[in-house]
């Protein structure tokens, strides 16, 4: 198993408790949105997921709350505990192998995004890919869409582009989340004004997790291009927001610039500890 450590914000601290009441008349009285982002941290950079949901029953939504708030935090804090980590990775893969056994897609869908989105945040890419191939070619669109993705991702991670390619080619890449996966492979491949084309505009309002990946993208694309001084303003932009070591891997034409800002010696750019 080969874990890589999850990069950006201290872990997440331990989350507030939301009041029945409260919850429950928010639902009667308003339709609700939960996106649930597989980066909570970096799936906040993480993250990662385009599921919305709204004006369900309260039960809906408390699930749905505790799931986010609770559940998956708790998952990737045991994945992060060296101790924790093995028993945790069997627990989420059995989850996972249970569901597909039993050729329900609603289940195995709720299984692949629980294992998957603490699994992407800890930076567990070998178990990302793995959980991955239980994905039934039956999947609704937005979750296949999702999924391929993230499955693209982690053989980004896993130095394998071409079948990060082969999931992308076959989810016929659209929308904003695979448009910026798909632009990030081309980037890291050196293909800058690719990548910079396929970017475009982007969407006008972005999750966390899209704009991270797009900006992740273009840092590469404008590197490999030459353009440093652009690339080096949006590496400081993710130094403030402690997200700079994203650029360290999977390699690319910006991987050495980021290095530098984190060296010792780098300027106000350090290394955490």
């Amino acid at each position: 198993m080969s874990a890589r450590p999850a990069h950006g914000p201290p872990s997440p601290e331990r989350p507030p408790s939301i009041p029945l009441g409260i919850v429950i008349r928010a639902a009667a009285c308003m339709p609700l949105a939960f996106l649930a982002a597989g980066d909570v941290e970096t799936a906040e950079a993480a993250l990662t997921l385009a599921l919305v949901t709204g004006g369900f029953a309260a039960a809906s939504v408390l699930y749905a709350t505790f799931r986010e708030q609770v559940t998956v935090r708790r998952t990737i804090a045991r994945l992060r505990d060296p101790d924790k980590r093995q028993q945790t990775v069997d627990r989420l893969r059995t989850k996972v192998l249970r569901a597909a056994q039993t050729g329900d897609l609603v289940r195995l869908e709720d299984a692949l995004r629980e294992a998957l989105e603490p699994l992407l945040v800890v930076g567990l890419w070998d178990e990302v890919a793995e959980l991955a191939e239980h994905a039934s070619p039956h999947h609704r669109t937005l979750f296949a869409r999702w999924l391929a993705g993230v499955h693209a991702l982690a053989e980004l991670h896993r130095g394998d582009a071409d079948e990060a390619y082969r999931l992308l080619a076959g989810a016929s890449v659209h929308g904003a989340w695979l448009t910026a996966i798909d632009a990030l492979r081309l980037a890291l491949a050196g293909e800058g004004e690719q990548a910079l084309a396929k970017l475009g505009e982007g969407p006008k309002r972005p999750t966390y997790a899209i704009r991270h990946q797009r900006r992740l993208a273009r840092v590469h694309a404008l590197a490999g291009l030459g353009r440093r001084e652009e690339a080096r303003g949006l590496l400081r932009e993710m130094a403030d927001e402690q997200v700079l070591e994203a650029a360290l891997a999977p390699e690319g034409p910006a991987t050495g610039m980021a290095a530098a800002m984190l060296a010792p010696d780098g300027g106000p750019f350090r290394a955490s500890g």
